[in-house]
C-alpha cells in the first residue's frame, strides 16, 4: 500500500475568548506565516486582522476588550505589540534585541506580563541556554519591573485575578522528558510565586514536559498542559488548586490538547488540539464546557 504523504500543516491554535464571551482570538499559518485571526465562539465570522512582515503570534485580549496584546517579529527578533480590536492603530511596547514574547494583562488592563530574554549575558547562545525571566510594564511600555531571577527559561507568565501571585513554565536543571518523551538533564514545570518571585512553589512537580499555566477567573486554580501520561509529542490539560492539591487530568485521547485559556465566566476551557509528529504538526482550536471539570470529555470543535 503506498504511503501519502502530508501536504497541508495548518496550524490554528493559542486561543483567547474575548471578556465578553462571543469571540475568540487565534493564530494560524494558514496564509503561509502565522498571522492573528478572530472568529466567533460557534465558528463564524473569521476575520484576518494582522497581515504583517514577521509571524504576529499569542494574542490575548485587553480586559475590557479594547484592545490586542500579541508578540511580533518584524525585525527577526520577538518583541510585544498592541493593536486595537478591530486590526488597526498598532503600538511596539518593547524594542530589545532579546525574545520578548507571551503576553497576558493583570485583571484591571493597567498592565502587561510578559518573558524576555533581555538579561541573557550572551545573546547569541541558543535559545535554550539564555536566561528567560518575566517581566511586566504599563500598556504604555514604561515602568519596566523584573518578577523573578530564574537564570533558565521561564515562560508563559500571567498575573492571579487578585494581581498578587504569578504563574509560569519554568525549565529545572532535574533530569525529565523531554515533548517527544526523550530523557534529558532538564525538565520543564509549572511554578506560582508571590509577584515579586518569592515563595515559589513547584505546583506540577513531574518528570514529563509541564507547561502553558493559566489561572481560573476566581484564582483557586490553575489548568496547564502535560505529556506525563504519554504517547510522545501528546500534551493533555490537568487542573490543579493554586496550592497544588487537588491535580486531576480533564482532557484524553489521541489528539493532543495544549494553550489552555479559561473563559472569563469560568464555564469553558478553550485550546489547541493537535496531531504532531517528527513529519509534520497540524490543529485546531477547540472548545470544552464546563463539564469536564467534572470529568466529562465534552469537545466541541470551532
Amino acid at each position: 500500500m503506498p504511503v501519502a504523504q502530508r501536504l497541508t500543516n495548518v496550524i490554528s491554535s493559542y486561543p483567547n475568548p474575548s471578556p465578553d464571551g462571543e469571540r475568540v482570538l487565534f493564530q494560524s499559518n494558514r496564509t503561509g506565516r502565522f498571522e492573528i485571526y478572530v472568529m466567533n465562539v460557534d465558528g463564524g465570522d473569521l476575520t484576518q486582522l494582522t497581515d504583517r512582515p514577521g509571524d504576529n503570534v499569542i494574542p490575548v485580549w485587553s480586559p475590557d476588550g479594547a484592545l490586542i496584546a500579541f508578540a511580533s517579529s518584524p525585525d527577526g527578533n520577538s518583541d510585544i505589540f498592541l493593536m486595537n480590536a478591530d486590526g488597526g492603530e498598532w503600538r511596539r511596547l518593547t524594542d530589545h534585541p532579546g525574545d520578548d514574547s507571551h503576553p497576558h494583562w493583570l485583571a484591571g488592563g493597567s498592565r502587561i506580563i510578559f518573558n524576555s530574554s533581555r538579561t541573557t549575558p550572551d545573546l547569541d547562545a541558543d535559545w535554550s541556554s539564555q536566561w528567560h525571566e518575566i517581566f511586566s510594564m504599563n500598556v504604555d511600555g514604561t515602568q519596566l519591573r523584573q518578577h523573578t531571577n530564574c537564570r533558565t527559561v521561564c515562560t508563559y507568565p500571567s498575573f492571579s485575578p487578585d494581581g498578587t501571585r504569578i504563574a509560569y513554565r519554568k525549565v529545572t536543571d532535574t533530569p525529565g522528558f523531554s515533548w517527544d518523551l526523550t530523557t534529558g538533564r532538564r525538565n520543564s514545570e509549572v511554578f506560582v510565586a508571590n509577584v515579586d518571585g518569592s515563595n515559589e512553589v513547584n505546583l506540577s512537580n513531574n518528570a514529563g514536559f509541564d507547561g502553558w499555566p493559566v489561572w481560573s477567573p476566581d484564582g483557586t486554580q490553575i489548568v496547564f498542559a502535560s505529556n506525563r501520561a504519554g504517547p510522545a509529542n501528546v500534551g493533555q490539560l490537568y487542573v490543579v488548586n493554586a496550592d497544588g492539591a487537588g491535580l486531576r487530568q480533564i482532557t484524553s485521547g489521541p489528539w493532543g490538547h495544549v494553550q489552555p485559556a479559561w473563559s472569563s465566566d469560568g464555564r469553558r476551557i478553550y485550546a489547541y488540539q493537535h496531531q504532531e509528529t517528527e513529519s509534520y504538526e497540524f490543529g485546531d482550536v477547540v472548545v470544552f464546557d464546563s463539564r469536564i471539570l467534572d470529568g466529562i470529555d465534552d469537545r466541541v470543535r470551532q
